[in-house]
């Protein structure tokens, strides 16, 4: 059944827990799936193509400057080698992130944190996850906190990562930030126990694929807290994600988890249509 009926455009990530009847859709690295990962381009694509927002990853360079760039190393989604972090700024910007995956995307750079922020609506929803280890894991939540001060993108960015420290460190040095407690079951036990709760007090909870857990999404939520999961432990499913009142999905299937969640609103909507109760 064909239909314009659309839900309300969400701006902000301190939504009430739970209040959406259908979670956000997230782009994974913005719409990979007609793009070059984490670049501009893959994010403008994403925005035009109706996605609640964006995830993409931020790495320190070499000179303790950020770039957007998700793995260790920049073989695979550049025609640059070797680690992000053995790299200057400007020598990461001047690699060509585009060719790989298509020729007309040729000359398509690894963005900075102020490029994608200039180059989105103030009040799109970007999650930015901050990835570190061990060295620098305390500067990347400086840095990342000065960039978004300098944009003033309070309500419509989250900041999230694996690493407590970095979390900890962004809530004592901008707790006006939303923050972002990315966990695996795979991780070693403290770490996946999320012991380091007290420390982070995040807003959010991102369960790494394959990790979400009912009871965990409950204890979250009554805490006050959100859930941003992958829409393959829903085996990319609304109706599951509708009745455990689930925040947001992350996908890399843009267009297909799109028309799923247009084609659920129509269902709310239009119950008699659809033979729901």
């Amino acid at each position: 059944m064909a239909s314009d009926m659309t839900t309300p455009l969400t701006t902000r990530w301190d939504f009430p827990p739970g209040s959406l009847p259908l979670p956000l859709v997230i782009s994974h690295r913005g719409n990979r799936t007609n793009a070059p990962e984490n670049t501009i381009a893959a994010f403008t694509k994403a925005l035009e193509l109706g996605a609640d927002g964006i995830e993409l990853d931020v790495r320190l360079t070499r000179d303790n400057e950020l770039v957007v760039f998700h793995d260790r190393c920049l073989e695979r989604t550049s025609n640059g080698f070797g680690p992000v972090n053995h790299r200057t700024q400007q020598e990461v910007l001047a690699f060509d992130a585009g060719s790989w995956f298509g020729p007309e995307f040729y000359g398509e750079h690894p963005p900075t944190l102020d490029e994608v922020f200039e180059s989105l609506p103030a009040d799109f929803l970007i999650n930015v996850e901050m990835k570190v280890i061990m060295k620098g894991m305390r500067l990347i939540a400086h840095k990342t906190a000065e960039i978004v001060r300098r944009h003033a993108r309070w309500d419509s960015t989250l900041v999230a990562s694996f690493n407590p420290i970095s979390l900890w460190e962004l809530r004592i040095i901008e707790p006006k930030i939303n923050r972002g407690y990315i966990w695996s079951k795979n991780h070693p036990f403290p770490i996946r126990s999320r012991i380091f709760n007290p420390l982070v007090e995040a807003d959010w909870y991102d369960p790494a694929n394959d990790s979400y857990n009912t009871k965990l999404h409950r204890q979250f939520q009554a805490k006050g807290a959100r859930v941003l999961a992958w829409d393959l432990d829903f085996d990319r499913d609304f109706e599951k994600m509708a009745a455990v009142r689930l925040d947001a999905i992350v996908t890399d299937s843009l267009q297909e988890m799109l028309d799923r969640k247009q084609e659920w609103a129509d269902r709310l909507a239009y119950p008699s249509h659809w033979n729901l109760p």
